[in-house]
């Protein structure tokens, strides 16, 4: 490993990590983007988000902790990281109409100076639930999304059902607690209630942390601001832009 080619980054989650752990992201190299390419073109759906993600695993260098155990909101932050150091002459631009006087505006982004949202300083350890008192519960983790494709298959459910695959998500932040399957049929009995649900869910609003994709601008024909909201995703994560 050529380490001048990784540099070291704080992610916006970092406290809720143990000490000691390290992060660090890699410049993107011609052959992995080109392999991307072709996965991605390839890739269902249903597989984008896997195939995205096993291509950041490789790109990422984690001391202390595995990449799967990577709090899922700091992935946003992290795949701007990688963005910025492999395009650093090249910056990430939106495209948009004024809502004040009708102009077309190119926007460039400043990847690195982005408004980035710490994790909650109070954010909760614990959820109580009506049968089993205060349980361990726990922010999305990035190795979620390959439990869940795994164990809704195994349940003979369709990875794409929005609905189940939520219910998934709330289970897996109990998973500190009990394994997944016993959670489920703590759920499927009733033990795990509604009202349980509500409280994890009302816990998952609050655990989001990361950069605010939304940047501002003022227009160069009628000199008002234009607020503009974005999204950095599979689809344009190595979008280049040279012209205006």
């Amino acid at each position: 490993m050529n380490n001048a080619e990784y540099y070291k980054i704080q992610v916006p989650g970092e406290k809720l990590y143990p000490a000691g752990v390290e992060i660090k992201v890699k410049k993107i190299t011609p052959f992995e983007q080109k392999r991307f390419f072709s996965l991605i073109s390839a890739a269902e759906d249903y597989e984008i988000n896997k195939t995205l993600l096993d291509f950041l695993k490789g790109l990422v260098v984690c001391e202390g902790i595995q990449f799967e155990d990577l709090y899922y909101c700091d992935l946003q932050f992290i795949m701007y990281q990688i963005r910025a150091v492999t395009y650093k002459l090249f910056p990430l631009k939106v495209y948009t109409t004024c809502e004040h006087c009708g102009n077309k505006l190119s926007i460039p982004i400043e990847v690195t100076n982005l408004e980035v949202l710490s994790a909650p300083e109070d954010l909760p350890k614990t959820v109580l639930l009506d049968n089993h008192g205060e349980i361990p519960i726990r922010p999305k983790k990035i190795k979620d999304d390959f439990i869940i494709d795994e164990f809704l298959k195994s349940q003979n459910i369709k990875t794409d059902d929005l609905p189940m695959r939520i219910m998934v998500m709330d289970l897996l932040t109990l998973s500190e607690w009990q394994p997944l399957p016993e959670l489920w049929n703590l759920a499927y009995m009733g033990d795990i209630t509604v009202e349980d649900i509500i409280r994890i869910e009302q816990f998952l609003s609050q655990a989001i942390w990361g950069p605010k994709e939304e940047v501002k601008h003022t227009c160069r024909h009628c000199n008002k601001e234009v607020v503009v909201s974005y999204q950095l995703d599979a689809t344009d994560f190595f979008s280049v832009d040279t012209g205006e």
